[in-house]
């Protein structure tokens, strides 16, 4: 691996982990009984809008049925989900997100929505420093720099 791709994957891991810290610190703060990987689940099932079978999230995550459906069935018991049979396929279980699920994913859609304009801020603000438009590859952030993207404004 050349320096610079030695580089840019370091950062990218870098960044990897700041995010999943920063989520679950903000789903902590919240009071929120749910992990990042529930949380990630939870975004996924809402993005089928009237929800998706297990088989689907399975693929979707490339994980195995059996792993999704013990995760399901947790959010069940959280009261985040509902399980419906699919008419005409018995075997096949629908997973839709109850009101409380909705609220949870609306919460995670707007961590990522400060998270990405504190980045774009961030960015636009060195790309001016620096002089450059397109050239910028933004400095590695310790993680109390990251925690003020999510600050509120």
């Amino acid at each position: 691996m050349s320096g610079f791709s030695a580089k840019a994957n370091e950062l990218l891991v870098e960044i990897y982990r700041n995010v999943q810290i920063l989520e679950q610190n903000e789903l902590k703060k919240q009071r929120l009984n749910i992990s990042i990987n529930e949380m990630h689940m939870i975004e996924l099932i809402a993005k089928g809008k009237t929800g998706m079978t297990v088989s689907e999230i399975a693929q979707q995550l490339k994980v195995t049925k059996p792993s999704v459906t013990v995760a399901v069935n947790k959010l069940v018991q959280k009261g985040y989900c509902e399980k419906q049979r699919l008419p005409g396929d018995g075997r096949a279980v629908q997973v839709m997100l109850t009101p409380e699920g909705k609220k949870v994913e609306a919460f995670h859609r707007r961590c990522h929505r400060r998270f990405r304009s504190g980045l774009h801020y961030r960015l636009d603000r060195g790309q001016q420093h620096h002089g450059r438009r397109r050239c910028f590859v933004p400095p590695t952030l310790p993680l109390p720099a990251w925690s003020r993207l999510y600050a509120p404004r």
